[in-house]
Order: C-alpha cells, then structure tokens, then sequence
C-alpha cells in the first residue's frame, strides 16, 4: 500500500541514526495541498462513521473497490493522521492502564507546598508506599507510583517526612487507579466545569465526571467520524493528486 501512495514522490538521501549511512527513500517533506482544498468543498465528500472492523484497507475496498485509496482518508481527515485511526472498544482500557499506571489520590487537605513531586508518602493503616510522579492541584489529586502497584485506602491518611524532620499528613477522600481518576467535570453540553476550592468530595450533582478513561474513549469515538471522498470523484481526485507530484518531481 505505502508504494502505492510515495511512486511520484522524490527521492533524498535520509540518514536513518547518528550513525548510518544515508539511503534514498522518498522525500516526505513534499507537500500537495489540493486536498486541503477541496476539504472546503462539500460536493467532493460523504460522511462517514468507522464501524469495529474498518482499518484503512478494508474500507477502501469497501468505499472504491480497492485498498489503494486508503490514504485519502489521513489526508482528509486531521484528527487521524495527527492521532493515529480509532481503535478498538477492548482495546482502550489497555491504552489507558499504559498511558495511565499509576495511583491517584484526592484530598481537601493542603497540597501545593506540602507533598512536592519526588517525595516518597505512606500509607498510615495500608502501609502501602510510593513516589509523587505528579500533582493536580486544582483538583487536590496526588499521582503516585507505588511499590508493586499497591493501593492506599479510598479514607486513609498519607505521610512523609521532611528533611527537616517534620511529618507532614494528608487525609485521603477518595483512591483510585490514575486511568479510572477524575480528569475533568463537564456540564450537560460537554462544557469543562472548576471545582469549588477544597470540596474534592463533594463535586455538583449537575456535573458529569470524567475519568482518563473516559476521556480516551470520547476522543477515539470522535476520530470514528471522518470525511470521505465520494466514490463518483476518487479517481478523479487521485489523478489530480499524482499529477501535482509528478510536476514537482
């Protein structure tokens, strides 16, 4: 397929690491921008939503009767040619728990001069034991590696102790995995929503949570809703498209 596509594309020589030695390979630095213009044109395009089971092959045999379209729709559609095309629905909770491994805890208690990132805290009933790798402030959340993927308790306490030989305390109200944390609030029409200032526990009832997870399944459902070029045009389009290659070759 990727031959298909780079054929009226020119060649450079590309030095693939520090210390390679270059080889030709196609110029991908070469830019046609008629597709952009025509992504104005609603005359030239159908909308279309990927269905479980659509990679970029199979519906452009399914749109045009061959795989060899199948680059059109990165062209002429931003999102997945910046973010890669949708996945599957079993396949976003391994997303999330790579993109997301750790712990998230919340507290109404003071955390922007305490708790700095680095430190190590524990568990004062669970002695479970991690490192801030990160802080949420606004919305009083903690991002902890543990040691062996350990929990805290959801009401727990955690603790550490200064280098000046301070402890230094905060009283949990809420544990979770980092994926299944809350990343944001949002009211009925999808609009972000701030919390109130220490009141972690106790967000509007009018508010829709939304976790890491839920957030990576929103943005991949919206990647499902693409444009593509109608059947009557492909080739014409395609056609114009190399021929624009070819003069800048």
């Amino acid at each position: 397929m990727t031959t298909k596509y780079f054929r009226n594309f020119n060649t450079v020589a590309y030095r693939f690491g520090d210390n390679e030695k270059p080889v030709m390979f196609n110029d991908l630095t070469q830019y046609v921008d008629m597709i952009d213009g025509i992504k104005d044109n609603i005359s030239f395009y159908n909308q279309y939503t990927i269905v479980s089971g659509d990679r970029p092959d199979t519906l452009s045999y399914k749109l045009y009767g061959t795989t060899d379209y199948y680059w059109t729709f990165f062209l002429l559609n931003d999102d997945i040619r910046q973010q890669g095309w949708p996945v599957l629905a079993h396949e976003i909770l391994p997303t999330a728990i790579s993109k997301y491994p750790h712990r998230t805890v919340t507290t109404n208690d003071e955390i922007a001069t305490n708790f700095p990132v680095g430190t190590t805290v524990t568990g004062t009933t669970s002695n479970t034991v991690g490192t801030i790798v990160a802080r949420r402030l606004e919305f009083g959340q903690l991002i902890i590696d543990t040691v062996d993927d350990n929990n805290f308790g959801p009401t727990e306490s955690i603790q550490y102790l200064s280098q000046e030989g301070a402890f230094y305390t905060a009283q949990l109200v809420k544990e979770s995995t980092q994926y299944d944390a809350i990343h944001h609030y949002m009211d009925s029409q999808g609009v972000y929503q701030d919390l109130p200032l220490f009141d972690f526990a106790n967000p509007s009832a009018l508010w829709i949570p939304v976790t890491y997870r839920d957030r990576l399944n929103m943005a991949n459902e919206d990647l499902k809703e693409i444009v593509v070029l109608r059947p009557d045009v492909i080739t014409k389009v395609v056609s114009e498209f190399n021929n624009f290659h070819k003069q800048a070759t």
